[in-house]
């Protein structure tokens, strides 16, 4: 067991050294992205608050989507970090399975938050038709995201439900069996997906800037039933 430990603090050691050049560039890439996420996260986050005080319904909706993607985003991100700096298969493993259990919720969720009353949403703030076009095609790229990748995602997620169950056997050997790169690559494959939606989404959230958009959308929201 002692030669065990010490093979596996060698290996570690090893690889540590080894990757640290990439580490640190993959660091130093990631540093500017995640200043400015956290600069729209709070701008998206106080438009929200004011939208849901004023009760300007269709604001609030896009913008709770907005707010929705950028976590999901930042998530996504801190995983990736993680993954890229884990020392270790164990760690590796750990990390993976958690990313691989938001891939599927988010993946899962998506459709639900882009459906009718987003989509009217939009349509009631003045979204432009090649705004909307583009919003359907990147919504029928994430359904086929998750259509392709659901069964993938799934399976570690029921596995590792055998932690819930207490068959430690059977947990153990999903996390085995767990490849990281695989579900580091479901995550680079979402991810372009949803800066291409954030992005459009950034483009309609322009038609709120103003306190004239903001009460038209007040007075509209009045009448609904």
């Amino acid at each position: 067991m002692a030669e065990l430990a010490s093979n596996e603090t060698l290996k570690n050691l090893i690889e540590l050294l080894v990757a640290f050049p990439f580490r640190l560039r993959h660091r130093l890439r990631a540093r500017e992205k995640r200043r400015v996420r956290i600069e729209t996260l709070k701008t998206v986050r106080k438009t929200l608050a004011g939208a849901s005080k004023l009760n300007a319904a269709n604001v609030k909706i896009v913008f709770n989507v907005g707010l929705y993607l950028l976590l999901l985003d930042q998530d996504l991100a801190f995983f990736t970090d993680d993954l890229v700096c884990a020392v270790g298969d164990r760690r590796r493993a750990f990390v993976a399975k958690h990313e691989a259990m938001m891939l599927y919720e988010a993946a899962e969720d998506l459709p639900q938050l882009l459906g009718r009353e987003f989509r009217d949403a939009v349509k009631t703030l003045g979204a432009r038709p090649e705004q909307l076009e583009r919003l359907n095609k990147v919504s029928s790229d994430l359904n086929r995201f998750w259509q392709k990748q659901r069964d993938f995602l799934g399976a570690i997620r029921n596995a590792l439900a055998a932690h819930r169950d207490h068959d430690a056997l059977r947990y153990a050997e999903s996390l085995e069996a767990l490849k990281p790169l695989e579900v580091m690559a479901r995550g680079a494959e979402l991810s372009p997906l949803l800066d291409r939606l954030i992005r459009v989404l950034t483009e309609i959230a322009h038609l709120t800037v103003g306190p004239a958009a903001i009460l038209r959308d007040v007075l509209v929201s009045k009448k609904k039933p």
